[in-house]
């Protein structure tokens, strides 16, 4: 079994772990576990390498497995049908085990280093995901610097399970009036189109369709961007600095909801820049609040 941690406050505790930094396990009130998590080692190494985990350095999809940044072309493991990158490939941030730098009964701070070259990507970085627990609300907070340019996109990548069944009869609303819609390889086509009319149009709560693998252009609200209940009594809300949300609803063991910045950035010069540069911080923060229905 991996290293595990648990913190947390009355009404919530989670568990972490430091291989992938993931969020292995997630109970409000004694209700849960809310997400899909890991059995052991070698299932978070395996079938559910991603469940929970933070995934990067450049989350979901990258186009042809290259980009070019300050002049150099970089190359990137092709991972998905020998085409696209995903997740940053075999040694994304998924696959490293993280650093526990500081630990309170409420707090975790978990660091890690990634060389110059790793996986393709530019620079000698230094990320930090830190788990905040207060009452019913669990922050997550994602820090990077970096001596040299290079890209930053981190996604905590849960399945959330607010049902029994898991995602049957999970109900979504999302704050976003567009989305990004993909080619047949689920890479952004560069367009941003209304979700008014389409199966992404869900401003009410609603079962979302199976077939949703894209990422939703959050709009201001003065709520959260994502709310979600099923039939546990769980109502969660999700609030972030994210300009984007990739929903994967593909899966019967629950919906992945993964704050992140916009698919394939690195060649779409109309989405928000994922590129980071030395002397700046990239910086990324999520609120999940857990309420009863």
């Amino acid at each position: 079994m991996s290293e595990s941690i648990r913190i947390g406050s009355d009404d919530l505790k989670i568990e972490v772990w430091p291989l992938g930094a993931r969020l292995n396990g997630v109970w409000f009130r004694g209700i849960g576990s809310l997400v899909d998590g890991a059995a052991d080692e070698s299932e978070a190494r395996g079938a559910k390498k991603f469940n929970g985990a933070v995934v990067g350095p450049v989350a979901n999809r990258i186009a042809n497995g290259s980009a070019e940044i300050a002049g150099h072309e970089h190359r990137f493991e092709t991972n998905e049908s020998g085409v696209t990158t995903l997740h940053s490939g075999s040694t994304g941030v998924h696959a490293q085990t993280w650093e526990v730098a500081d630990q309170t009964d409420t707090r975790l701070v978990l660091k890690l280093a990634l060389a110059d070259g790793l996986g393709g990507f530019p620079g000698n970085r230094v990320l930090t995901a830190i788990y905040s627990v207060e009452g019913p609300a669990l922050e997550v907070e994602f820090r990077a610097t970096t001596d040299a340019p290079t890209w930053m996109n981190l996604a905590l990548h849960p399945y959330w399970r607010l049902s029994q069944t898991g995602r049957a009869g999970m109900r979504l609303a999302i704050a976003a009036d567009s989305y990004t819609p993909v080619d047949e390889r689920k890479i952004p086509t560069g367009a941003v189109a209304p979700v008014t009319g389409t199966i992404f149009e869900l401003g009410a709560l609603a079962e979302p369709d199976t077939g949703i693998d894209h990422n939703f252009c959050l709009a201001p609200t003065d709520g959260p961007a994502v709310r979600a209940e099923g039939d546990l009594g769980v109502r969660l809300g999700i609030t972030t600095t994210a300009p984007g949300i990739q929903v994967y609803s593909g899966k019967d063991i629950g919906i992945a909801i993964e704050p992140q910045h916009w698919p394939d950035a690195m060649h779409q010069p109309g989405f928000p820049d994922i590129s980071l540069m030395p002397g700046e911080e990239y910086l990324q923060s999520t609120t999940y609040l857990f309420s009863p229905i």
